[in-house]
């Protein structure tokens, strides 16, 4: 029974202070949840209404923070609730405009230095009528955009969902929460696809603000331009720091560009203080930029760094069926998708170009996209990694590996926690990467019985799908990555 700390009042009869006090303690609970910047971006700004009918009420500042919580958190906050309570409760989330008006508590950071962000400076429309240069101001800045990089072609699974709702964030109100933004990824994972649509959503929901999408590259060649041509030099400058959202796509190619890199500093700064949006993205984080100045990597830090890892099997065939759906593609059997999605996992890029030519090959050749088709279709194009095939020895040799131990540990009768941990990862990545049956996997691991192997590929299978363990998933990652690499 969880702690009461209200007694049996009815519920009509609780004050504003001892809701407020359920909902401190709740979140208490829920910060011990959740990784700290999901609880910040989530909780920060909330404030609970009431407590009726046994719903307890909270109050969110926007739409797209209720959609959320009610889809993907509704069990963890009732059951915070219900340790404080000590009693069931379900929960009702609604958006109130005195939850928009909260500080981002929690999220707020000290920049270097000392000083602080002039706060936003971001207001309302400046005026209600579109003027004719407005919307060439619009035009260009949407000119700069890929049309196809917009949220609803951006596919959220567990390994994006947390820069996807910073994104939409950004979108919704910049500078207001989230100050700078930093996001990483490996190539072709979509961070390109993420900060384009932010600005495409921010250009159709603040017409009145100034916004300006440009990569590294073209930053570098504006700034080389203007350095040559000095006339130039304050138009530049003025380019950008009068901005109100500016997005920089791969800061990465700043290195060994020593006079860019200081003037991205004092651009960087200049709309930092001015309370201005800034939204960047890198191949790394800010930390392994170690060949770009300390400086600068501490203002990346400064603010809200976010992640995009490598979508797992099932976001990869939502991700294919999508992109079938966008390009009106005829897929005969929808095993193709699925095939494709297993053998592909390097980046999303790479899902697109084999679904791209599969489809392609099919049209030549006046066949329908079958999976014989595409086997036939990919059967060059594929990396060697992605055909080359898989045996139990070779799960059982890399798992033990990476665990330091010996193959025979892993066949034989031990059942120290580590050798049991790496026997089930070792039987899990033997089905998943091979043709063998579970049978067969269990002759391999010491003669099991098939129970004791599905017994074990279940465990991994729901501790990958809960998301509770994520070195577990960077692990099954990593050895399968190797095994389909050796040659």
């Amino acid at each position: 029974m969880g702690r009461r700390i209200l007694g049996d009042q009815h519920d009509g009869a609780r004050t504003d202070d001892q809701l407020t006090l359920i909902w401190d303690e709740a979140k208490k609970h829920l910060r011990g949840r959740l990784n700290e910047s999901a609880f910040q971006f989530w909780f920060d700004r909330t404030l609970p209404l009431g407590l009726d009918d046994g719903a307890f009420v909270i109050g969110v500042p926007n739409d797209f923070a209720r959609e959320w919580i009610e889809k993907r958190l509704a069990g963890q906050v009732a059951e915070a609730l219900s340790e404080v309570l000590g009693d069931t409760v379900d929960v009702r989330v609604v958006v109130d405009a005195r939850a928009a008006e909260l500080p981002q508590q929690s999220a707020a950071v000290e920049p270097v230095g000392g000083v602080k962000p002039a706060g936003p400076a971001i207001t309302p429309a400046r005026q209600r009528r579109a003027s004719g240069a407005r919307a060439t101001r619009i035009a260009q800045a949407a000119g700069d955009l890929n049309p196809r990089y917009v949220f609803d072609r951006f596919v959220t699974g567990p390994h994006n969902e947390y820069a996807a709702a910073v994104a939409h964030s950004v979108a919704e109100s910049p500078a207001t929460a989230y100050n700078p933004v930093f996001m990483y990824a490996d190539t072709g994972l979509g961070k390109t696809h993420l900060i384009q649509a932010i600005a495409h959503a921010a250009l159709e929901q603040h017409p009145d603000l100034q916004i300006k999408y440009v990569t590294v590259e073209r930053f570098t060649d504006d700034f080389i331009n203007a350095v040559t041509d000095k006339n130039r030099i304050d138009g530049f400058k003025q380019s950008y720091r009068e901005n109100d959202v500016l997005l920089i796509d791969d800061v990465q190619f700043l290195v060994e560009k020593q006079q860019t890199q200081v003037e991205f500093f004092h651009t960087f700064n200049a709309l930092y203080e001015a309370g201005k949006q800034i939204v960047i993205t890198s191949d790394r984080p800010p930390r392994e930029l170690v060949e770009l100045e300390e400086r600068l990597r501490t203002r990346f830090g400064q603010g809200v760094v976010v992640d995009i890892s490598r979508p797992d099997l099932e976001t990869r065939i939502a991700i294919l069926r999508k992109q079938v759906k966008w390009e009106g593609f005829q897929i005969a059997e929808p095993e193709v998708l699925e095939w494709i999605a297993s053998r592909v996992t390097t980046n999303i890029r790479e899902l697109y170009g084999a679904l791209t030519r599969a489809v392609s090959y099919a049209s030549i050749s006046g066949s329908q996209v079958t999976l014989d088709v595409t086997k036939e279709a990919l059967k060059n194009i594929l990396p060697k990694a992605y055909q080359h095939p898989v045996t139990i020895e070779m799960v059982q040799a890399e798992v033990a590996r990476q665990f330091g131990m010996h193959v025979n540990d892993l066949r034989g009768n031990r059942r120290t926690q580590d050798v049991v941990y790496a026997r089930h990862i070792a039987m899990y990545l033997a089905r998943d990467l091979t043709e063998a049956s579970l049978p067969q996997v269990g002759a391999r691991f010491g003669g099991r019985h098939h129970t004791t192997v599905m017994h074990g590929v279940d465990k991994v299978e729901r501790q990958l799908k809960d998301g509770h363990d994520p070195q577990l998933q960077d692990l099954v990652a990593l050895i399968t990555a190797r095994l389909k690499t050796v040659h």
